[in-house]
Formats: structure tokens, sequence, C-alpha cells
């Protein structure tokens, strides 16, 4: 069973079961049903999360790339410029990026759409682009592959980025400054 399959079976038995909550004659096998449509919910995640861990795995090391996996689920490598001043909540970046798919599909550059501005913590940016951000420091590059529950999920960002997917992601901290 593939990831999209996966969590098609999760939202399937999501919707068992709000309409097997929903009738109150049958409260007492609704509780029943709930408790293994919720352990079947977590056997499925659990899965389609290491399934996904798998994929990513195998994505770095068919390409050499010497990469650590955080707890979250990020992947990263990450290339030190020296500077010792890391990057924390409430701090300005600027970024150069390229972000593609694992298939090579490029989506989005920095040379085409000019460097990122982000104030870290904030949002607007992948939540795994967050999280590796307080891991850098200016002039610091960092390619990351990060999957769908830290990038844009199910839905994808309703232009290039499709759903359910890895993003092969590269930056380079151009500016870094606090406030």
């Amino acid at each position: 069973m593939n990831s999209k399959s996966l969590y098609i079976a999760f939202f399937a038995a999501s919707l068992l079961l709000c309409g097997a909550c929903s009738n109150n004659k049958h409260r007492h096998i609704s509780a029943l049903s709930e408790e293994q449509l919720r352990e079947k919910s977590i056997e499925v995640n659990k899965d389609w999360v290491k399934r996904l861990q798998d994929t990513i795995a195998l994505f770095a090391q068919k390409n050499e790339w010497n990469m650590q996996a955080s707890g979250s689920g990020l992947w990263y490598a990450i290339s030190r410029s020296g500077n010792a001043d890391t990057i924390r909540d409430g701090d300005l970046v600027q970024l150069a990026y390229t972000v593609s798919l694992l298939n090579g599909t490029l989506l989005y550059t920095s040379d085409s759409l000019g460097l990122k501005n982000i104030k870290v913590g904030q949002g607007g940016v992948e939540s795994g682009v967050e999280e590796a951000l307080r891991m850098l420091t200016q002039g610091d590059s960092a390619r990351l592959l990060i999957p769908p529950h830290l990038a844009h999920g199910l839905l994808g960002d309703q232009q290039k980025i499709p759903s359910l997917a890895i993003l092969n992601y590269t930056l380079v901290v151009t500016r870094h400054y606090r406030p």
C-alpha cells in the first residue's frame, strides 16, 4: 500500500468514526468502535510515517548525501560558514533557496522569485525550514529533505507543490540579524 492509499484509509476510518458517533442508539457499540478505529488510525499513521522516512533515507543514500534525521522526521545536511551566532526565534533571516521534488521537478527558486525574508518563529515558511533555521548561522547552507507533515501536507500549496510531497530544499542564509 503506498503512502496516499494509507492516508486515504486513515481519512476513511475517521469518517466512519464520525458517522458511528452520531447515532445515540448505538453509543455503547460506537465507543468500542471508536477505540478500535483510533488504534487502527494510529497503526496506519505510524506505517505511513515509516514509509516516508524509508523513502527519504533511500533517496539520500542513492545520492550519497550524508544526512541526519531529526526527531520530527526532517533530514538535513549542513555546511558551516564558521559564524557562531546561531539563529533563534525572533531573528530576521534572508534566504537563497531552491525547492524541488524528489523526482527532480523544480518548483521554486530565489533566482526567479527573489530571496525569502523570514522572522523565525512567526510562520510563513514550512515548519521543516523553521526547524532547520534554528540549527544554522549566517552564511551556512543546508540541504533539507522535508516530509509532508513538515511542509505542505495533504493539500500541497495549491500551486506547484502536490499533495503529500517530500520536498528537496536547499538554502543559504544570506543575512541574519536580531532586531
